[in-house]
This record gives structure tokens, sequence and C-alpha cells, in this order.
């Protein structure tokens, strides 16, 4: 019935519906400041070196030339391709060339192009007036503002569109549609990286909390079978058994939503562990601990030691007619943590040959190690023959941790951040 519960959980907290939008698929709006920024500042830039380029030109023995044409025309003209460009933008955002509408909008980007060089036109023509050529002055195409009568002349604004159609179209309008679209895709490609990272995220939070699962149980039955050899021959011990049972369910439920845990705290827990063994193996059995203070606070995975300390005294410490000592040591190597188990018997009965095959508990530590730490960690398993077995891990040593709780969908399954 829990594992059934779990697998609705683990299917609800992976099912795509249920993720937060990402920022991506905010669509573009003229709200955005940012888009009137860009664009003004680089109309005007333009119009800077354009001018800047024209002046030194002429400072260089070219051409003369009137200095409106020069300086108040092309201000007008780059500060109305900054007006329209962020609506051409938005525009070409929102109805972007896919399927399966690409022939329909296909023909709206060109309607677009030619009413874009209208509005410019239109624009162009009310602001400034256009130079006559057979009458050899400046005339206004749409309305007289010095009249302030409304002066329709087909034949200039004919002249001007036809002027500006090729060069707007394709020098303004095309880029600000190919730019639209690159934009519009790698904020789609950002937000697909985002979406998978989440994915990741949750599956790698999934694997963990099945290992973590799977050990608890483990480490349950394997402590009750220890008190139940004892039951019928010291009751009292059993009973001691039992107290730091309750003790070691204790803290195991004492989680916080982490995937880690100080190894100060995994310590205590082992401690505890311990004391139960020690009561089921009396003399047999002896535990040396030698850990540097700098290493209290390493963060590192629940459930790290007791496996390894198990394994000891299933295949190490039990087999052997005299008993043995298991040392638990952890110290700093070139920045990296180093934890190690190691049992030495006495008297062994069997003599280890190769290296002991990988039970539950060392199976899961090295997965959750792996999906943790991916190739920043390292587990080895040394065969110390006649002497005994020695396990080494190699953990990233952080003082502190930023620990992401339980089916986080953002942050992925463990963030730790060296300070």
């Amino acid at each position: 019935m829990a594992k059934h519960n779990f697998s609705q959980e683990t299917a609800r907290d992976l099912d795509p519906s249920a993720m937060p939008v990402p920022s991506a698929q905010v669509r573009f709006t003229l709200k955005d400041w940012r888009l009137w920024a860009v664009s003004f500042g680089f109309f005007w830039a333009l119009y800077i070196c354009g001018v800047g380029s024209m002046f030194s030109f002429r400072r260089a023995g070219g051409t003369g030339f009137m200095t409106e044409e020069v300086t108040i025309l092309p201000l007008i003209q780059d500060t109305i391709f900054a007006v329209l460009a962020p609506l051409v933008f938005v525009a070409a955002a929102h109805f972007p060339l896919q399927r399966p509408h690409w022939m329909r909008r296909s023909f709206l980007y060109v309607a677009g192009g030619v009413l874009f060089t209208i509005v410019h036109v239109a624009m162009r023509v009310l602001c400034y007036p256009m130079w006559e050529s057979e009458s050899k002055q400046y005339l206004w195409a749409l309305i007289n503002w010095q009249t302030l009568h409304f002066s329709l002349r087909w034949s200039l604004l004919q002249r001007i569109f036809l002027w500006n159609l090729v060069e707007d179209v394709f020098a303004i309008y095309i880029p600000i549609v190919v730019i639209a679209h690159a934009v519009l895709y790698y904020r789609r490609f950002r937000e697909r990286e985002l979406r998978a990272a989440q994915l990741q995220a949750q599956l790698s939070d999934a694997k963990l909390l099945a290992l973590k699962n799977q050990l608890q149980p483990h480490f349950l039955f394997n402590t009750l079978h220890s008190i139940s050899s004892l039951m019928l021959t010291d009751v009292r011990s059993a009973d001691t058994m039992i107290a730091r049972l309750s003790d070691l369910l204790r803290m195991s439920l004492e989680d916080d939503g982490t995937h880690l845990t100080s190894l100060k705290r995994e310590l205590d827990f082992t401690q505890a562990y311990l004391d139960i063994e020690k009561i089921r193996f009396g003399d047999r059995l002896s535990v040396v601990f030698e850990v540097s203070p700098e290493t209290l606070d390493a963060p590192v995975p629940h459930f790290l030691l007791q496996p390894l300390v198990e394994n000891s005294i299933k295949h190490g410490i039990s087999r052997c007619t005299a008993g043995g000592e298991i040392a638990i040591r952890a110290d700093l190597l070139r920045e990296r943590l180093r934890v190690t188990v190691t049992d030495r018997a006495a008297n062994r009965a069997e003599t280890v040959i190769g290296v002991p095959k990988l039970g539950i508990g060392l199976r899961g530590t090295r997965e959750r190690l792996q999906t943790l730490y991916g190739d920043e960690q390292g587990l080895e398993i040394r065969n110390m023959g006649d002497s005994g077995v020695e396990v080494e891990i190699l953990l990233p040593f952080r003082r502190e941790a930023r620990l992401t709780q339980h089916g986080s969908r953002i942050e992925g399954v463990a963030a730790i951040g060296q300070l």
C-alpha cells in the first residue's frame, strides 16, 4: 500500500501539467519599456554615426550638401523607425512563421511590409516637406502646416513611397522580423532547456527518495532481527535494544525534507546503531571514531555510514570468532571530504578473496552518491586480505550547503554552494 502511494505521488510530481509555467512563455508586449529603449537607442545611435560620417566626409573635401538633409531629415526618419520597430517586433513575435500557418502568415508579412512603408511615408510627409525638383522648392505633400490647409499631392506621395519601399522593407522591416523570430526561438529553446532540467531534477529526486525508502526498511528489518535473536536468551538486553531502536527511528523520522544532513548528525545516528550491535556482540565488537573537527559540519547524504557499518558487521565481525574492531574516520584530502569505514577482525574464520559483493545497503549508497554528486564523488572498496575490508568515500567538501527539499521542481535535487 505504501509503495502504491509513493508511485502516485511520484507520478503527480512528474506530471508536466503540474509544473510551473516558465518565464520564457511570457509574450512580448508594447508595455515592455526595454523594447522602446533598445529601439530608440539603436536608431538614434545609427543617426549619430550617420551624421558624424557625413560631416567627416565634407571636411575631407567631399561634395557639399544641405545641412537639413544631413541633420533634420535623418533624425525624423530614424525617430519614425524607432517608433515603428517595437510594433513590428511585437507583431512578429505574436504571429511567427510556423506550421500550419506559415503560408497565410507569409502573405500577411508581405502586406505588413507594404503597410510599414505606407505608415512611414505618411509620418514622414507630415513632419517634413519634400523637395520638388521641377519647382525647385520644398512642398508639403499632405498638409501645409504654414497655412494649415489640406494639401494632397499624389505625385509627391507616389514618388516618396516608391523611393522608400525597397529600403524600408529590406533594410528595416525584414531585419526586425528576423530579429523577432531569433529572440522568440531562443526563448523557446531556453524554455525547453528549463523544462528538461525540471524533469531531470524530479526524476533524480524520485530516485533518491526510492533509494532512501529502500534503505530505511532494510535497516529496520536487520535491527529487528538482531533484537529477536536476544529475546529468548537475554530479555534485558533485548529491552535495551528496543529502547535504542526507538531513538534510531525518531532520528530517522526527524527529516526536514532534504536529502543531506551534517556529518555530525550522521555520526550520532551511526553511534546509536552501533550501541544496538554492541549489545548483541558484547566484547567482540569495539568501535573507534577518528573524525577531524572541521569535517563535522560537512553535508553528507542521509544513511551514508549506517549501511557501511552494517556491511562490516555482517561480513566481517560476525564471521570472526574473537570479534574485531570497526574504525570510522573522516578527514580532508585535497579539499575533499574523505570518509572511511574499516573492519579489522582478529582470527577471521575465512579470508576475504576479491572485492565483496554489493548488498542493498552498499548498492543503494553508491547509486545515491552518483545521483547527488555525479563524477565529483568516489566510493572504493578495498580488500585488505585477512585484515578485513575498507570502504572509502570521497565527497566534495562544503562548509555550508543550501539543501533542496523533496519534490523541488526548480533548483534540482541538491543545490550546494561554496561560500
